[in-house]
Formats: C-alpha cells, sequence, structure tokens
C-alpha cells in the first residue's frame, strides 16, 4: 500500500466515526441527553443518620478525650502485663502448644502461615521463612486438604513435611 492510499484509509476512518458520532449523539439520542454518568444520591449527614447509622452497625460513638484515655489505659495496662514475667523470680517453661490445622479448599500459603502465627505455633517473625519454604522448596503444590495436628515446637520443615506429606 502507498503511502497515499495509507493516508486516505485514515481519512476514511475519521470521517466514518465522525458521522457515527453525529448519528449517535444528534439523531438517535435527540440532542437532549449528554453522556450517561453514575450518580450516586446520598442522604443528608445529620446527627440522625448518623446515630441510625452507629445503631445499625453496633457501634458507639465516643468523645476524642474518653478515647485517649482510654488508650492510654490500654497502654499501661499492657506495659503491666509485659514487665510481671519478667519480675517473677522463676522462669516460665515454654509449654508446646498443639493446634488443629484445617486446610481448606482454595487456601493459600500465606492464609496457612497466617493461621499458624494466630494459634501462637509459629512466631510473626517466621511468617514469611515459612512462606518462603514452601515456595522454594516447591511444596506448596502439595499442599492436602484436611485437618492436622501441629504443635509450637515442631520446626519449619516438620510442619511443612506434616501438611504435604512429603
Amino acid at each position: 500500500m502507498t503511502r497515499n492510499g495509507i493516508r486516505g484509509f485514515s481519512a476514511g476512518v475519521l470521517i466514518t466515526c465522525a458521522v457515527f458520532a453525529f448519528f449517535y449523539y444528534v439523531v438517535f439520542n435527540n440532542g437532549n441527553q449528554t453522556a450517561a454518568k453514575s450518580v450516586v444520591r446520598q442522604t443528608p449527614l445529620t446527627d440522625a443518620t448518623v446515630t441510625q447509622y452507629l445503631t445499625d452497625h453496633h457501634r458507639k460513638a465516643i468523645d476524642v478525650d474518653v478515647y485517649n484515655q482510654w488508650m492510654a489505659s490500654a497502654g499501661a495496662a499492657a506495659k503491666k502485663t509485659q514487665a510481671k514475667p519478667a519480675a517473677s523470680s522463676k522462669p516460665q517453661q515454654n509449654q508446646p502448644v498443639s493446634y488443629n490445622l484445617q486446610i481448606k479448599s482454595g487456601m493459600t500459603p500465606s492464609d496457612i502461615s497466617a493461621q499458624l502465627v494466630n494459634a501462637k505455633i509459629l512466631p510473626a517473625n517466621q511468617k514469611v521463612s515459612f512462606d518462603q519454604y514452601l515456595h522454594n522448596s516447591k511444596l506448596d503444590q502439595f499442599v492436602q486438604l484436611g485437618t492436622f495436628k501441629v504443635s509450637s515446637n515442631m520446626s519449619i520443615q516438620k510442619i511443612a513435611q506434616v501438611i504435604t506429606n512429603h
């Protein structure tokens, strides 16, 4: 195709688009409808609507000062509980925690590791290590569905062996 042929084809496409646009917006649309926009009607924000929302969602509004006092007392309570084990004269023995890990269809290795961290089987700082171990060892393909008994004294490799049957 020559240069003039390409220019002619391009001009034809532009003219065709202009004709279609003209008929769409003027003839078929009667010229009185603009491009469609999604309009969301919102009720005005009033005390009544806020109160209704809070009631419907079982929530309660509190003052900023009350919230700050609550946060301060929660922080003090957390510091107090952290200080108690250090103050005791006997070292606490860490008892292994057992957990029935339930793996369902569609769960990812990240979902499994999050479940293990929530159950205190894995420390939070080992979540990524567990995910990486499954991925790097190509065991993430072999995770079995079902319920598996795991405990906190198991290594990442042992937990992976249990849930993959490898």
